[in-house]
């Protein structure tokens, strides 16, 4: 009888708790009974399985479309706020076009619609895998986390290169910071972009670029950055400035090359090109370095915020203008022309063209006649001839294809490489890749002296961006 009273009390036990478990269901289909609304609505959890959260959005509008639209916005915002930061368009697009966002293991389970009062409103039943809701949630803590400590980081190294009379790197910390902690609501008020743009332009306000020692002849100078005080001056050092300016390609075209020089402990660099090809004439632009920085704060913050910044930096933007003359002393031009089918043709005209045009821009520059194949048998001729020029310019060119179109019109192609030698050394000062051009004319002959003309052009810029 024992054994019965005891079986009997654990049957009513778990009969109770069966009701209690099924109170919540109960009530929920009672609710939507009365209602006219899914039961979800009332219990979101119904039927969505052990292994899922379950949320219900809605959305209201005059159109059904509308609705949609709108319940689609709160699901992306009832998630954001789950996982900690705001999903992008492209998860809006994903749910809003397939009902799903794969990344999160997101599914529209059930819908449900209703009009009233010329107004529309959709539910939604929105199932969530719940072991990838935790990990995305605890990836988003450890990108906070992460975020946190890397802002923190840039701004108080930045503080030490203040001290340190390091200003520019301070800068580029502040603003890297600026950059990296824009949007995010968990970063220090402190380490900001409220807090830390003023110090920038401050700091920035109180820097001068000059330029000292100026030697146009050979394109080099002395520049000297500082930090303005009470009464003087005082250097900053390892300061990034950006040297830019024109040089010349192997194919004769003109192109903007840059170098960055680092100010020494006295906020002072000299300049002095490292790029043999850099116009022989022209103006070199010193600028402050931060160009990287000031686009990467502008894709976060928006131009607006930042127009102040832009002007401030462009304003400390120096330059100087130059006129290399040529120091190698006198050269001799030697042009070896080959027809279309290889063979030496023995003319004259485009060294003599050379020749006149490196004589017009200041050099002392004669022709070299030499009926040869090869520019190392040009140089041999040379320093046996008696001739005194410092410098040998060999050009080898040559036709490759010559055409004729339907109107009479002459087409020719040609290619050839740029030589310099010194007469102290059989070794090439320099040598350019192999350089090419075309030309039209009315008859072939004339086509072909021009496109060497065009070699010779490209030629002549080759070498004045060298031979100095």
């Amino acid at each position: 009888m024992k054994r019965i009273r005891l079986g009997i009390i654990a049957t009513v036990i778990a009969l109770s708790l069966a009701v209690l478990s099924s109170c919540s269901t109960v009530g929920a289909l009672f609710r939507a009974n009365i209602s006219g609304l899914p039961y979800w609505y009332y219990n979101p959890t119904m039927g969505a399985g052990r292994d899922m959260t379950a949320i219900v959005c809605e959305g209201s509008g005059t159109t059904l479309r509308q609705a949609e639209l709108a319940a689609y916005e709160e699901t992306i915002t009832r998630l954001s706020d789950m996982l900690g930061y705001r999903l992008g368009q492209e998860s809006y697009r994903e749910l809003s076009v397939l009902g799903t966002i794969t990344q999160y293991g997101v599914t529209i389970n059930d819908r449900f619609e209703t009009t009233a009062e010329g107004k529309t409103t959709v539910y939604l039943q929105v199932l969530i895998d719940s072991a990838i809701l935790d990990a995305a949630t605890s990836d988003e803590t450890r990108r906070r986390s992460t975020l946190s400590a890397k802002v923190e980081q840039l701004v108080l190294a930045g503080d030490e290169y203040v001290k340190n009379g390091m200003e520019l790197k301070a800068v580029q910390n502040y603003m890297k910071a600026m950059a990296e902690g824009f949007g995010e609501d968990f970063i220090d008020d402190e380490y900001g972009f409220g807090e830390l743009y003023p110090v920038v332009m401050e700091l920035l306000s109180g820097i001068d670029v000059s330029i000292e020692s100026k030697h146009p002849e050979t394109a080099g100078c002395t520049v000297y950055v500082a930090r303005r005080g009470t009464f003087v001056s005082s250097a900053v050092n390892s300061a990034e400035i950006r040297a830019t300016y024109k040089a010349v390609d192997t194919r004769g075209t003109i192109y903007d090359d840059f170098f960055v020089y680092v100010t020494d402990q006295e906020g002072l660099f000299s300049f002095n090109s490292i790029n043999n090809s850099m116009v022989r004439t022209g103006e070199v632009v010193f600028s402050l370095n931060l160009g990287a920085e000031l686009e990467a704060l502008a894709s976060k913050v928006g131009e607006e915020r930042i127009s102040d910044l832009r002007a401030l930096i462009d304003s400390k933007t120096v330059s100087f203008d130059y006129y290399k003359v040529y120091q190698m002393g006198s050269i001799a031009t030697a042009v070896i022309e080959h027809d279309i089918h290889g063979y030496v043709t023995g003319v004259t005209d485009i060294s003599e063209y050379i020749a006149s045009s490196l004589f017009s821009d200041g050099s002392e520059a004669m022709p070299f006649y030499a009926e040869l194949d090869e520019e190392e048998d040009v140089l041999y001729e040379f320093l046996h001839s008696g001739r005194t020029e410092n410098c040998l310019l060999v050009v080898r060119m040559g036709v490759t294809d010559v055409v004729q179109s339907r109107n009479d019109v002459c087409a020719a192609s040609a290619e050839g490489i740029v030589v310099l030698y010194s007469r102290d050394s059989e070794v090439p000062l320099y040598r350019s890749e192999i350089i090419n051009a075309s030309a039209f004319a009315a008859t072939e002959d004339l086509a072909v002296s021009e496109a060497f003309k065009r070699l010779a052009d490209i030629a002549l810029s080759l070498i004045k961006a060298v031979y100095v």
